[in-house]
């Protein structure tokens, strides 16, 4: 009956993931039929179904539940948990046109994702396309809201988010929105006249919405302050601490967090300088800017070969590391160049294996070009291996979860593990040169930087000024990169935070069940059975860890799987 009960609560979650997040249902393969924009109003029918699933849950019998079953009923608990909560904070929301989180971005991936094989499949496309320009006055509208309430989004954020939005108007032909590929190549009538119906929505409905909306920003700009923090806006500091929580999965609060993350900087910058030491490279932050600018063996001349580059030290060190981070993926990965992409993108997007899709790896050589390609060492350890994509990978091709755990990404667990196996990858890669040593540490230090500029302008109201100030002290990097973490910082209230707190809670998770299997103790046992989990939020891992240790004490050695 527990797990008969559990497994309707399971279903009855996904089924409300499919109608209020198409991207998400994009992802299982299944097309939408419309996409919405966030709204008061759908957060509070969120909230309604989530009191009601954490009614139902609390009916479950937890003791008859197996512990994966178990896993499962806690994951989902605490994502209700959440869900019920955020209608308090919606006035003060800012992602929903921020680049890398907007409404705007999960509409094209809801249309682009699912694959279209048929007629059938080509006119659901064609009806979600059509429900675009709605969802684009329900952002204006929202935006209209917000400042009727003295909410306005920070100067810097205010100008992202327009030249977000421009980015979006193109002719039918070129629109992201536009039919993909696969439809202009049917050879048929109904394909014929469905890319035509998509081009006249797109040139008569699409694009007006969206400079309508352009416009409203535009009236918006006098009101855009300086301040960039959420904390000082009605509300603010609740919500950021709310964030806070949300995207660490743990309990802490923003002066707790700050002050882990000054003792983090103030370790971690130790050891980045011995290892800069060891790579005899200048112990001045502007002289090491400069050589690193200059020394030829750190740029890469003809930026189309660094996809090739990137594939070769995914392939190398996954030859290393496969031992130690199992299980290997099935799938493939395609790794490119990004389209369209500025010295303001992100230094890299990754788009975890998907039904019907290999993972995708798009590399910014804007970004490799500006600053010196020694960074390129920890962005393949972050971002690939073992990074997000092994534990995605890992994660999506485990048939055993329940769907909604599959396509889980939270950021304590995914980025904290791509933060936390900084270190281990370096003391397991002896292939790794003096200079890229001592660039993964600088990104372990420039992680923790980043819990300290986030809890710095959202709980202690910090500046730019003073934010870019102290990442310049601990920091050699680029005046454009200083600004660039002070800007993500501010656009997603809590998620630096969160890579950098989640990190730390899997190094000690880690010493915790070395220290209590002892000799049974094995590290690649341990990163199966995370790997293996999935991501939770990191109490669920823990509670589930205990059980582990138990099973393995046991059985007096690990558990085969």
């Amino acid at each position: 009956m527990a797990r008969t009960a559990l497994a309707v609560s399971v279903a009855e979650w996904w089924q409300h993931q499919r109608l209020a997040r198409p991207d998400v249902a994009a992802e299982a393969g299944i097309a939408a039929l419309a996409v919405g924009a966030p709204s008061l109003h759908s957060a509070k029918l969120d909230a309604q179904f989530a009191r009601g699933a954490l009614l139902a849950l609390d009916e479950i019998r937890v003791d008859a539940l197996t512990e994966d079953d178990y896993v499962t009923w806690q994951s989902l608990r605490w994502e209700m948990e959440q869900l019920a909560g955020w209608p308090a904070f919606h006035w003060t929301r800012r992602g929903d046109l921020q680049p890398g989180q907007s409404a705007l971005e999960r509409a094209v991936k809801a249309l682009r994702d699912p694959p279209l094989r048929d007629s059938t499949d080509v006119a659901r496309w064609l009806t979600l396309l059509r429900t675009v320009p709605a969802m684009v006055r329900g952002l204006q509208v929202e935006l209209a809201e917000r400042l009727a309430r003295d909410v306005s989004l920070p100067r810097r954020l205010q100008e992202r988010a327009m030249s977000l939005v421009r980015s979006f108007v193109a002719p039918p032909d070129s629109s992201p929105f536009g039919p993909p590929d696969s439809v202009a190549a049917m050879d048929s009538e109904w394909a014929r006249r469905a890319v035509a119906a998509a081009r006249s929505v797109i040139a008569t409905e699409v694009n007006p919405s969206l400079d309508m909306l352009i416009a409203t920003l535009e009236g918006a700009r006098a009101a855009s302050p300086e301040d960039l923090s959420i904390g000082t806006l009605p509300g603010g500091r609740e919500h950021y601490a709310a964030l806070l929580r949300y995207h660490a999965t743990i309990d802490i609060t923003p002066e707790a967090a700050h002050a882990i993350g000054l003792r983090e900087v103030a370790r971690l910058a130790a050891r980045a300088d011995s290892a800069r030491r060891a790579a005899g490279l200048p112990a001045s932050p502007d002289s090491l800017r400069a050589f690193l600018a200059r020394d030829a063996r750190w740029s890469v001349e003809d930026r189309s070969a660094l996809p090739e580059v990137i594939a070769r030290r995914f392939a190398a060190w996954s030859t290393e590391l496969d031992s130690l981070f199992g299980p290997v993926p099935t799938g493939r990965l395609v790794i490119g160049l990004m389209s369209g992409a500025t010295e303001d993108s992100a230094e890299a997007v990754y788009e975890p294996p998907a039904v019907g899709r290999a993972a995708r790896y798009r590399a910014n050589a804007e970004r490799v070009a500006e600053r010196s390609s020694i960074t390129l060492a920890p962005l393949v350890l972050e971002t690939l291996v073992p990074g997000w994509h092994r534990q995605q990978s890992a994660q999506r091709e485990n048939e055993a979860l329940p769907v909604f755990r599959r396509l889980a990404w939270h950021t304590g667990f995914v980025e904290g593990w791509s933060a936390y196996v900084l270190p281990v990858a370096d003391s397991a890669l002896p292939s790794l040169s003096p200079f890229e040593r001592y660039a993964v540490r600088l990104r372990e230090l420039g992680v923790a930087c980043g819990l300290v500029v986030d809890t710095g302008i959202h709980a202690f109201g910090w500046s730019a000024r003073v934010a870019a100030d102290f990442l310049r002290r601990c920091l050699p990097w680029t005046e454009r990169d200083l600004e660039r973490m002070v800007t993500e910082a501010a656009e997603q209230p809590g998620r630096l935070a969160g890579v950098a707190l989640g990190a730390r809670e899997f190094h000690g998770l880690r010493r915790w069940v070395e220290r209590e299997l002892g000799p049974l103790f094995g590290l690649a046992a341990f990163h199966r059975e995370v790997l293996r989990t999935g991501s939770v939020p990191l109490p669920v891992l823990g509670a589930h860890l205990e059980r582990w240790i138990w099973e393995v004490s046991s059985a007096g050695g690990v558990l085969p799987r």
